[in-house]
């Protein structure tokens, strides 16, 4: 069990069906990165996410469906359009 600390909270701000179930999804946060970063583990909801890219206050991930069905972030799936 993961007891960690919440240093910073965000905002969904744009969900993007890829293809084959797989989603792009964009939060919105005042978390600051840097070019190194990208890559990097970032905590979402109990699940790590690789941050693929940001600007400004957006910051992109890639969820796999099987990232997306083992996780809690499983409800984005009925979110999207």
């Amino acid at each position: 069990m993961f007891n960690g600390i919440i240093s910073n909270k965000g905002k969904i701000f744009k969900i993007i069906n890829n293809n084959n179930k797989n989603i792009i999804l964009f939060i919105k946060t005042s978390m600051t990165f840097k070019k190194n970063e990208i890559g990097s583990s970032i905590a979402c909801s109990g699940a790590c996410l690789t941050l693929e890219s940001y600007k400004k206050d957006i910051a992109r991930f890639f969820l796999s469906k099987e990232t997306l069905g083992k996780q809690i972030l499983s409800i984005l799936k009925r979110m999207m359009p």
